[in-house]
């Protein structure tokens, strides 16, 4: 009997990719050492994205109605193959709890700065862990009503300011060297578009499996092109100052007053900013209980979703030192540490998988 009995619409995979995309890049803006041609890297990051997403699509066309964790098995063999998941596992455990950083952080230095980050934590891990355990249905659900309202708000926001946008924040274009470019660019590929390899434990449960790159990419490049706008307004509205921010989409948002009516709107932001984090950081959290389960061989993935929840807290609260190596880390080091898994991993097992001509019977075309 399958570990997942639910399935999800190929719609309701967009919508939770899109959440999944956004998730702490709503407040963190990806591409964020290419100044104010940050939007440029972001488009460019996000070309790089849909070549790296058209790989691991590949692979799991493959073989349709399996997780990556399932294919490793088979390309591998039983022992090498789980040896291979796990370290796949571990990616998503440690981004998860990455997530977990970023959020307690946030809440802790912008809204609530007298609650312990465990606190913070505690009762966000719990929402996640709960829907979790109620399957990729639920999950999927919420994915489709939050996007719903999360793209409403960010349209709404961005005319709002308008009345504080300057067009000379974004001149010159591209007075940037090529290389800081191109590496920011690849910066924003990495996070958060190419981070969609997470799918990969939830792409067997699409109830149509035919052509899946389509659905990926359209989330991608609607993530994508929704990061690109934000970037944008925080430049025209923040100008030299952006850089001075942690959290500038937080910040071009406090700036709107309109009559002394709309104003302090950066509190809705907040709110939306818990449900894409619970939207990323329960796909993690399904992904590393269901591939556990899977190499463990467990009928169950739930009793495994308290447990790995509290580590998660515990990670996130002892990994990172101070909010300047997390960001550090992410700017110069996770370019580079994201590539085995988002790349390396895939792109492997796919050309193994063409050798030894795996699967039998073939599989649908990307």
């Amino acid at each position: 009997m399958s570990l997942e009995e639910g399935r999800i619409s190929r719609f309701q995979l967009i919508m939770l990719m899109v959440g999944f995309i956004y998730g702490t890049s709503r407040i963190i803006c990806p591409a964020g050492g290419a100044g104010h041609d940050a939007w440029i890297a972001n488009l460019i990051g996000i070309m790089e994205a849909l070549l790296i997403a058209w790989v691991f699509i590949a692979l799991t066309n493959q073989f349709k109605d399996k997780t990556i964790v399932e294919i490793n098995d088979l390309v591998y063999g039983r022992i090498l193959g789980k040896g291979i998941s796990l370290i796949f596992i571990w990616y998503l455990f440690h981004l998860s709890a990455l997530v977990l950083t970023n959020i307690s952080r946030f809440f802790a230095t912008e809204i609530y700065v007298a609650t312990p980050k465990a606190v913070i934590l505690i009762l966000f891990v719990a929402v996640c862990a709960s829907t979790v355990g109620r399957g990729i249905e639920v999950l999927a659900r919420c994915g489709v009503v939050f996007m719903a309202l999360i793209l409403l708000v960010t349209i709404s926001d961005m005319f709002l300011a308008i009345p504080n946008m300057d067009i000379k924040n974004l001149l010159p274009i591209l007075d940037i060297p090529v290389g800081k470019l191109l590496w920011a660019a690849h910066g924003a590929a990495t996070y958060p578009f190419a981070q969609t390899v997470a799918f990969t434990m939830i792409f067997a449960f699409v109830n149509n499996h035919k052509g899946r790159y389509a659905p990926v990419a359209t989330a991608i490049l609607i993530g994508g092109l929704g990061l690109t706008l934000l970037i944008v307004r925080n430049s025209l509205v923040l100008g030299p100052m952006e850089s001075g921010y942690i959290y500038p989409s937080y910040m071009a948002v406090q700036m709107i007053d309109i009559g002394d009516i709309l104003s302090r709107l950066e509190v809705v932001v907040a709110v939306f900013f818990i449900f894409t984090g619970f939207l990323k950081v329960s796909v993690f959290l399904y992904g590393t209980v269901l591939g556990l389960s899977q190499v463990l061989n467990l009928r169950s993935y739930r009793p495994l979703i308290i447990p790995v929840g509290i580590l998660m807290i515990i990670f996130a609260l002892t990994n990172v030192g101070s909010s300047v190596e997390l960001f550090s880390f992410a700017e110069k080091e996770y370019p580079i540490y994201a590539m085995p898994w988002e790349l390396g991993i895939p792109l492997i097992t796919l050309i193994v998988a063409k050798l030894r001509k795996l699967p039998q019977t073939g599989g649908d075309k990307v």
